[in-house]
């Protein structure tokens, strides 16, 4: 019995031994990749100020976006400038988060290419249908509340269509690029 323990013992030592020197090697193969600069598997750039800073940047490009979609009929800008925008906002993201941030996203971006042509393709099919020349313009004011008398458009719904367009093209060609690296 005792040569039974002392054999269990001896195993426990050696398999305590063992488990020390594997963090040691984790450790020192850690700290190797600190050193090379190593940008870690998931993507992203490993820098806190950048990531910290692109949160608060998103919502200000997004606002200004939407803004310039909705000026965009009566003034410079409209679906394709925000489309643009919103893109680089996004493109931002990805490179400051890298992949989980891509598949963490809840809209899938690629079906905007669809649904953005199909709002700009009715927007043109519309006057056909009330028996007018193809894309005719048809305009109208609803009152909002806290916004007062809003102008409402065809040329915004075609408008939204480009930019959803615009968003669905960028993000799908920038993500595959990415994803092919």
């Amino acid at each position: 019995m005792s040569a039974q323990n002392s054999n269990l013992t001896n195993l426990g030592e050696v398999q305590s031994v063992a488990e020390s020197r594997k963090e040691r090697i984790e450790t020192s193969k850690m700290l190797e990749a600190v050193e090379k600069n190593y940008q870690p598997k998931g993507g992203g750039i490993n820098n806190i100020l950048l990531k910290t800073a692109s949160l608060i940047l998103i919502w200000f490009i997004m606002l200004t976006s939407l803004y310039i979609l909705v000026a965009g009929h009566n003034a410079p800008g409209g679906g394709f400038i925000a489309g643009l925008m919103v893109s680089g906002g996004m493109v931002l993201m990805y490179l400051c988060f890298g992949r989980p941030f891509v598949a963490n996203t809840r809209v899938n971006y690629r079906l905007f290419l669809p649904v953005g042509l199909s709002c700009a393709l009715g927007t043109g099919l519309a006057g056909l249908f009330l028996g007018k020349p193809f894309l005719t313009h048809a305009f109208g004011h609803v009152p909002l509340p806290f916004f007062g008398d809003w102008e409402l458009t065809s040329a915004s719904v075609f408008d939204f269509g480009v930019f959803l367009v615009v968003i669905g093209t960028c993000l799908t060609i920038i993500m595959n690029i990415g994803e092919n690296k």
